[in-house]
């Protein structure tokens, strides 16, 4: 009691003793004492009765001096633990201890299943759950469970559909706040994460690590059942859809349905007659841009694809691919009635016909078909030569001038 007297003193909350201190100076007993109320003389204590002893920091009114001495410990103590690099008070050392150590970049707690490490206990404690399994947070609507609470947060946002990020540029709103940080660099154009190999830039760290495979040749991704590795975890599962023959994207125009979302966006156009990608040298539009891609090397003359045993160079990764059938003899196209192969697929399909006899190539002069389009113009030198009968405009000629009258027709769109 003489303790907590003093320490009021010591802060300026000087008060008459009271009664029972000064008993106790004397020495003597302190239960015969009838105690005297004696007037406040300090403003900041106010006599209601019963001794109220207040705090001017934190407003806080407490009935026991010592209170008084606690509470303004815990504030003094809160002004102590500041740390010097970036200037963020902390209430407790080691608070600050553990807040120190990520200026510091020390990670003294370490995994001993995968030697990865971190600055603090917990996260440590968080992070072994992955190797133990363990999943202690579970969520009330589904059942779902997480290593992390703070997962379990943002997944119970898929069922209240609470959104509480929200872009102050466009309004769009994000259940996550690094998916805003993501969406707003959109806005700002900023692209953090560059390619130490060639320089370039992105917006997302992921994109970034896909990016650096093409450099590294990494492909992590493995299908189990062909063996076929990829870069992107996407290409592995549009990929593995051919095995398990599953098509989740149907055309709602005709019924026909693809592995991969960009096949059916690119049929969708066949019904709508959309060609969004256009040449600027000639015009023509195409319903992809790889299409587009490919037909400007036309004017280029670009031949980007050379092949590596002759040096042969090639506009197309398709004609090369073709083309190096002949160093490998590989002959993928088999004929199922004779059994004979061949390099290319038009190959095979002109080969049926001597079974199937189909002969799609007619002559207009005489009738005759075939089943080769070199056949039919070969065929058709038999009737130009010794024809008088020449049209200017395109250069066929006939036999009889009564002939060459009705061709006329086709190019003055006249009619008889």
């Amino acid at each position: 009691m003489l303790e907590n007297y003093g320490n009021l003193a010591s802060l300026g909350l000087v008060i008459s003793k009271p009664d029972m201190v000064t008993f106790l100076e004397q020495m003597k007993d302190p239960w015969d004492i009838r105690r005297m109320e004696m007037p406040a003389v300090h403003p900041g204590i106010i006599d209601i009765g019963e001794k109220t002893y207040n705090c001017y920091d934190y407003a806080k009114a407490f009935n026991q001096s010592s209170k008084v001495i606690q509470q303004q410990n815990i504030q003094t103590k809160q002004k102590h633990y500041k740390c010097n690099t970036c200037g963020k008070v902390f209430s407790n050392s080691p608070n600050l201890s553990r807040h120190r150590k990520i200026h510091t970049g020390r990670k003294c707690f370490k995994c001993t299943a995968c030697g990865k490490a971190f600055n603090q206990s917990s996260y440590l404690t968080e992070h072994q759950r992955i190797h133990a399994g363990e999943k202690p947070y579970k969520c009330t609507e589904c059942g779902k469970t997480f290593i992390y609470c703070s997962r379990v947060t943002q997944h119970q946002r898929i069922h209240t559909g609470e959104r509480p990020y929200k872009c102050t540029a466009c309004g769009k709103a994000f259940k996550q706040s690094s998916t805003l940080t993501q969406h707003q660099r959109i806005h700002t154009g900023e692209r953090p994460y560059k390619c130490t190999a060639c320089g370039k830039a992105f917006q997302k760290n992921s994109t970034l690590t896909q990016h650096q495979r093409i450099h590294t040749g990494e492909r992590p991704y493995k299908c189990t059942e062909c063996g076929k590795a990829f870069s992107w975890r996407l290409s592995l599962t549009i990929h593995q859809r051919i095995h398990t023959g599953e098509k989740p994207y149907k055309c709602k125009e005709c019924g026909k349905a693809f592995i991969c979302c960009s096949h059916l966006t690119q049929h969708q156009r066949i019904h709508t007659g959309e060609r969004p990608y256009k040449c600027t040298d000639c015009g023509k539009a195409f319903t992809r841009y790889s299409l587009l891609t490919e037909h400007q090397r036309i004017h280029t003359g670009e031949r980007p694809y050379k092949c590596t045993e002759c040096g042969k160079a090639f506009n197309w990764r398709l004609s090369l691919t073709v083309h190096q059938r002949i160093h490998t003899g590989e002959k993928p196209y088999k004929c199922k009635d004779c059994g004979k192969a061949f390099i290319h697929c038009s190959h095979l399909t002109r080969h049926q016909r001597i079974h199937t006899r189909e002969r799609p190539y007619k002559c207009t002069d005489c009738g005759k078909a075939f089943s080769q389009s070199s056949g039919l113009s070969q065929h058709q030198r038999i009737h130009t030569a010794g024809k008088s009968q020449k049209c200017k405009e395109c250069g066929k000629g006939f036999h009889h001038s009564h002939h060459l009258t009705h061709h006329q027709r086709i190019h003055t769109a006249e009619k008889p």
